[in-house]
């Protein structure tokens, strides 16, 4: 009977069935919140660890595989441990190496790496003191984004507006070192890749609305495909061939960028999958958490395509409210934060709801009944346009 380490409870009800289908039957999970009904056994993970904690537990457990698996509110710093233990064990954990963890999960290294190796990032500089920052908000203009070090997902990151703005969050619990940033006004647009054993399989780039000052694309719609500039796209190319070369990830990651004036803006590098996880399976058929798998197990990752218009949307989880019936002849998948395993925030009542598109005509009015019953968290006239937008680019693509 074969073994498996899981460090993180993220998105388990798509992992565990690809491990059993492999003969997989003993799976420990290490979580940082309880939960049941997988039939697994459930261990405590220490948001705190270091590597020497995790290297205990690979030495104890004595896995066939060991898997690192963060997103959820909490673990966003430990693929930094996880690639130190990874590098000092001999058995077959799919992390990634500390250099690449550190770029991924330390805003400032990403700055500093950005400025040197010439990848396109927001104009700023990193500061260490509040006097450091108001110099160089003095410098930048207003608006100006601050973004912490390290945080965790949905945290640390603060649109500046005004000198009263800024007042307010360097009165605050603000953690230093930052990023001021100046605000990017364009389009906000994300993808994901696996990366193991010298393959790579990407999923298509997904538009996730026009930037705005609230920094949180969870109100925004987000679709699948969107058609990058020409100039962008070859920049995302430069981009993730130079992180490959010169970075090496082992696993899943994220790149969030932004299209201003046509041009790739680098906003942020995960060291993991994310928020984009859901929609890359409704839209192509290919779970990237069942590639996750195949990664972590050495085999051959299948092929990653495009099959349909997928739209998501932000949604609110109301019981004895139920979302209408989906169009006819779409596939829907519906998303709670409530449960343990799929979400990265916690206290949320959020949900995302994502659909293909089979007759447009109706997406867009089942779009409308979901904010009559006060379940959509965006304006409909957005959704509308990025759904558009992704029609238009499936078409292209398609002729």
């Amino acid at each position: 009977m074969s073994k498996a380490v899981i460090f993180g409870e993220y998105k388990l009800a798509r992992i565990l069935p690809e491990l059993r289908a492999r003969g997989f039957e003993d799976v420990v999970v290490y979580s940082a919140v309880d939960f049941d009904g997988f039939d697994v056994e459930v261990k405590r993970l220490g948001l705190d660890w270091s590597s020497a904690d995790v290297l205990d537990v690979l030495e104890r457990e004595r896995a066939d595989v060991a898997i690192a698996n963060p997103y959820a509110h909490g673990q966003e710093q430990l693929p930094l441990v996880y690639g130190e233990a990874a590098a000092k064990w001999e058995g077959h954990f799919l992390a990634h190496s500390a250099e690449f963890a550190e770029v991924a999960c330390d805003k400032v290294v990403l700055h500093e790496t950005a400025v040197a190796r010439g990848w396109p990032v927001p104009e700023g500089a990193v500061c260490r003191s509040a006097d450091e920052v108001r110099a160089v908000v003095t410098e930048l203009g207003f608006p100006v984004v601050l973004k912490e070090a390290q945080s965790q997902a949905g945290d640390g990151r603060f649109f500046v507006a005004s000198a009263a703005d800024l007042d307010g969050v360097l009165a605050g619990p603000l953690g230093l070192p930052v990023i001021v940033q100046r605000f990017q006004q364009g389009f906000e647009c994300g993808v994901e890749l696996i990366s193991a054993g010298g393959a790579q399989r990407r999923w298509p780039v997904a538009s996730l609305g026009s930037l705005d000052t609230g920094l949180d694309p969870s109100f925004r719609a987000r679709v699948m495909p969107f058609a990058l500039p020409e100039r962008a796209a070859a920049g995302l190319e430069r981009l993730v061939e130079d992180i490959e070369r010169n970075l090496a990830p082992n696993g899943p990651w994220q790149i969030d960028f932004a299209v201003v004036d046509g041009e790739l803006c680098l906003l942020e590098i995960n060291a993991r999958l994310g928020g984009l996880s859901d929609l890359d399976s409704v839209a192509t058929g290919t779970d990237p958490h069942a590639v996750f798998v195949a990664a972590a197990l050495g085999e051959e990752l299948p092929p990653v395509a495009q099959r349909a218009v997928a739209i998501e949307l932000p949604s609110t989880e109301a019981p004895g409210n139920p979302l209408p019936a989906e169009p006819t002849g779409s596939n829907l998948m519906t998303v709670t934060a409530r449960t343990p395993t799929n979400r990265c925030f916690i206290d949320s009542d959020h949900m995302q709801v994502i659909v293909t598109v089979d007759d447009v005509a109706a997406t867009k009015e089942w779009i409308a009944a979901l904010s009559a019953a006060n379940l959509l968290r965006c304006k409909t006239e957005s959704a509308y346009a990025q759904l558009d937008a992704a029609l238009a680019t499936f078409g292209e693509a398609r002729r």
